[in-house]
């Protein structure tokens, strides 16, 4: 395609484009190339209505970094786009960018979405991705804003307290706002992993009654705890209900049945001991 040389004034980002924001270091760094260098990259336009105004399609960053360079044209490639296209042609470019936020990623896939009526399918197609991946990124809208807002992309090593696409996975998985706003807290104040936070969710998932007691105990008090699964989980259930009865409190009717079952429990729970430790020994 041929590359055409246009004043930088002339140059416009678009309002809409999925990316919100830009590293101010990262900029100037890019800057520092440029003038060394010039703009590799040729960026991509399509021109305005008024005839005179070119809009940017890609490369919004070089344009940022050429005016911190000085510099007053840079190349760029003209298409001739309509608005669907540019979306699209934005997105697939800043969906291979790893420092483009999810969320950005999230409303930006919404956005064409919905402007092209497209199915999980359709849009996983066109963009060449899962649709798991849509669905998780797309899952990211359902979190509270707040919370959306910190899910980074994990690129290597995450720093200690980030939530990250990992973590927004689990905290996915509760269905009430608030309990997701704590455990997003607990991940950063506690600097828990994907690992523990999953954990954390099946034990909330597990014991909905618990989960203010499950919430402000130390994580690692919890997990420790949590390692009953299936039916020692019932099992321990049961045995907090015993252990918080106030037979005092009960009506001397209900004591005869009460002292039948609790004999007849007794008698279950001997025979179902040495079953399992015959199984485990």
């Amino acid at each position: 395609m041929e590359v055409k040389f246009i004043p930088i004034d002339q140059i416009v980002e678009d309002p809409d484009q999925p990316r919100r924001g830009y590293d101010e270091e990262s900029l100037a760094g890019l800057a520092e190339s440029i003038r060394r260098y010039g703009i590799i990259n040729p960026i991509t336009v399509r021109l305005l209505p008024d005839g005179a105004t070119y809009q940017i399609v890609t490369g919004e960053r070089r344009w940022r970094a050429a005016q911190i360079a000085g510099l007053t044209e840079i190349p760029c490639i003209v298409k001739q786009l309509d608005l669907d296209a540019v979306t699209t042609e934005q997105l697939i470019e800043n969906l291979q960018r790893e420092d483009l936020a999810p969320i950005d990623k999230a409303r930006a896939l919404k956005n064409l979405k919905e402007s092209r009526k497209l199915t999980h399918r359709e849009l996983a197609q066109l963009l060449g991705l899962s649709e798991r991946t849509i669905g998780i990124w797309l899952g990211l809208l359902e979190l509270p804003e707040e919370v959306g807002e910190q899910v980074i992309s994990a690129s290597g090593r995450p720093p200690a307290g980030s939530i990250t696409e990992s973590h927004a996975r689990s905290l996915l998985e509760l269905d009430d706002p608030e309990l997701q706003t704590r455990l997003a807290e607990k991940i950063r104040d506690e600097e828990l992993t994907s690992g523990e936070t999953a954990a954390l969710v099946r034990t909330l998932r597990e014991e909905p009654d618990r989960a203010d007691e499950i919430l402000e105990q130390p994580a690692e008090e919890v997990l420790a705890a949590a390692e009953v699964r299936g039916p020692a989980l019932e099992v321990r259930r049961f045995r907090r209900y015993l252990e918080g009865l106030d037979v005092h409190a009960l009506h001397p009717s209900h004591l005869p049945s009460l002292e039948e079952e609790l004999e007849l429990l007794l008698e279950v729970i001997a025979e179902q001991l040495q079953s399992v430790r015959s199984e485990v020994g």
